[in-house]
């Protein structure tokens, strides 16, 4: 009896998720035959960079209809047909991805998951967020060019580290997979060919994080002009959320004036829905600089050695906080 009761329960709990699915998708496509979602934010970084974090607190005002990992390789059925940071070129086509990100940048495309955190039944725009998007960013702004990209940065030990105390989730961990794509290995990556080759071939966990970080940071910088994408760090945002984020709705705005916003103090302080148990904001120490404690110096040094040959050694001070005048150098060589 009680298995059967137990059984019953659960069928209960699943038409009714599937109630609750089908009636947000009706809501969500109803915004999209009314033009609602005409300002697109797409917010693009590595995996445990904080984005989930930052996307909540650009849309603290429950403004956009959230579209969260659309890109996804692994989560999202539609899109197992491109790789964990797939590069695409501004100027290939292919009529696939074309389709499923026109439905996606139009807000026509609808997904329990992707979905997930939207109530409202009104919306004014999509704030779109992804972790596999960067080496296609580029290709995508130059087809739909009303998105404005937003690219966050965090320092690539904290992501490293942090990953690695999250095996069990999905991410990108050989950077061979990286070199055996043929266009951004004759675009990008043929100088730094070697040097992936040896990195790898050392099985290292934190330094493969690293190098991969350094690729799919890299490559937009390299691609997008200065001015038409927003660059932020993770670590701004912490220290100072407010600023932080009033600049970015100053370039999702367009507006060159200083348009400063208060963010809500119990906004700030959530919690990311994706938050690790083993976060260092769970154990009361710092995001920030927690890794300098965390990974010994001689794997630091190797790491840095990595970062040198893309720019980034000398991008975070020794207190872990960025140097914007040492990215700007990386961006305006692009």
């Amino acid at each position: 009896m009680q298995k059967r009761n137990s059984e019953y329960s659960q069928h209960m709990k699943n038409n009714i998720r599937k109630i609750v699915n089908l009636t947000r998708a009706t809501v969500l496509k109803a915004n999209y035959v009314f033009n609602n979602y005409d300002e697109v934010v797409w917010l693009i970084g590595d995996g445990r960079s904080g984005t989930t974090w930052v996307s909540d607190l650009i849309n603290y005002g429950k403004k956009y209809r959230e579209m969260f990992e659309p890109f996804h390789p692994e989560f999202i059925r539609d899109m197992n047909f491109i790789a964990p940071h797939q590069y695409i070129r501004k100027n290939d086509s292919n009529e696939k991805l074309i389709a499923l990100a026109s439905d996606i940048f139009h807000g026509k495309f609808t997904h329990p998951r992707v979905d997930s955190a939207n109530r409202k039944l009104l919306y004014e725009g999509l704030l779109i967020k992804d972790i596999f998007a960067n080496l296609l960013c580029y290709w995508a702004v130059s087809k739909f060019p009303k998105i404005k990209p937003i690219l966050l940065i965090r320092n690539p030990f904290a992501v490293a580290i942090s990953k690695y105390k999250m095996k069990n989730g999905f991410w990108a961990t050989e950077p061979l997979d990286l070199l055996s794509q043929p266009t951004l290995l004759e675009d990008y990556l043929l100088p730094f060919e070697e040097m992936i080759k040896r990195v790898s071939y050392e099985n290292n966990y934190i330094l493969n994080q690293v190098l991969i970080w350094s690729i799919i940071n890299y490559v937009p910088l390299r691609q997008f002009d200065p001015g038409s994408i927003q660059i932020c760090f993770y670590e701004d945002i912490y220290q100072e959320p407010s600023q932080a984020i009033s600049k970015i709705t100053q370039f999702v705005g367009g507006k060159q004036e200083n348009s400063a916003i208060s963010l809500p103090k119990d906004v700030i302080e959530r919690p990311s829905r994706v938050i690790g148990t083993k976060s260092s904001l769970l154990s009361g120490t710092s995001p920030v600089s927690t890794w300098m404690n965390e990974l010994k110096p001689k794997l630091i040094d190797d790491g840095l050695k990595i970062l040198q040959n893309f720019g980034f050694d000398d991008l975070y001070d020794d207190m872990s906080m960025p140097k914007v005048e040492v990215l700007n150098e990386i961006h305006k060589s692009a």
